[in-house]
């Protein structure tokens, strides 16, 4: 499941390779334009399956089937069946844009009530993930040191230049801006990338009504945990919604593996 784009993107490659070959064989233009399809279908595929397989899926009427579960072509449920219901299973992303924490003031606490009203006001059950790694900065600090170490070097040469000079003010703000930039990360608490999702779970005695049960369960998650949060709160569909579905059993082994399945 994880793997699927990334497989139907190397297909592609290979079929772009295999038809500028046959077209520099063959000296045949056809083979040639073929090839180039295949290498702009790649990067479509590359960049944006995530988005495109859903719609192709729902125009095609394909319906995915696991042992125990099934995708409909809208690509945007799962559904399974247990003690003669069908239950079906939406995923939902909160897109959090800053901590409560920064914000001081007891925004904080407010956030943690309005969370809590939100959650007593749901008239049924969803589950709450939040799926975190700290961040590796080591990089961007060295780099970051790096470059005030230059402007220093810069600075130095015009030590005996007025500050009113334009260069030598522009580089005294150059340095404390990087400055800052290092205190902020190697002070204070550790920057940590947090993936923030939830999911509910609709039944019903068919197919159909357990995805509208679903459906609808989700829609009003989003406005709750949105207007509780503010933030956007958005429904996943496709390859998006099959990673979180596969993180219910395997999440991401490390940062590495986290960055590459966040495309």
């Amino acid at each position: 499941m994880e793997g699927e784009n990334r497989l139907y993107t190397v297909l592609a490659v290979a079929g772009g390779f295999f038809c500028l070959a046959a077209s520099l064989f063959f000296q045949s233009a056809p083979a040639a334009a073929l090839g180039a399809f295949f290498f702009f279908l790649t990067l479509a595929l590359w960049k944006y399956g995530y988005a495109l397989f859903p719609i192709l899926m729902k125009n095609a009427k394909v319906v995915e089937a696991g042992r125990n579960f099934e995708i409909p072509p809208s690509q945007d449920v799962i559904v399974g069946r247990g003690n003669g219901i069908f239950l079906a299973s939406v995923f939902l992303a909160a897109r959090l844009y800053e901590s409560s924490s920064e914000n001081g003031g007891g925004h904080e606490r407010m956030a943690g009530e309005m969370f809590e009203k939100a959650i007593s006001s749901a008239g049924f059950p969803f589950k709450v993930c939040c799926l975190v790694c700290p961040l590796d900065l080591r990089n961007e600090l060295e780099e970051m040191r790096t470059r005030r170490s230059v402007a220093e070097s810069r600075r130095s040469t015009l030590r005996t230049a007025s500050k009113k000079d334009p260069d030598a003010a522009r580089l005294d703000r150059e340095i404390a801006m990087w400055g800052r930039q290092i205190d902020s990360l190697t002070a204070g608490e550790k920057p940590l990338e947090v993936v923030f999702y939830l999911s509910t779970t609709g039944s019903g005695i068919t197919k159909e009504e357990a995805i509208a049960h679903a459906r609808a369960q989700s829609e009003e998650l989003a406005v709750v945990v949105g207007s509780a949060l503010a933030c956007e709160v958005v429904q996943l569909k496709g390859e998006e919604m099959k990673k979180l579905f596969w993180w219910e059993f395997f999440s991401p082994s490390d940062s590495d593996e986290l960055a590459d399945q966040m495309f």
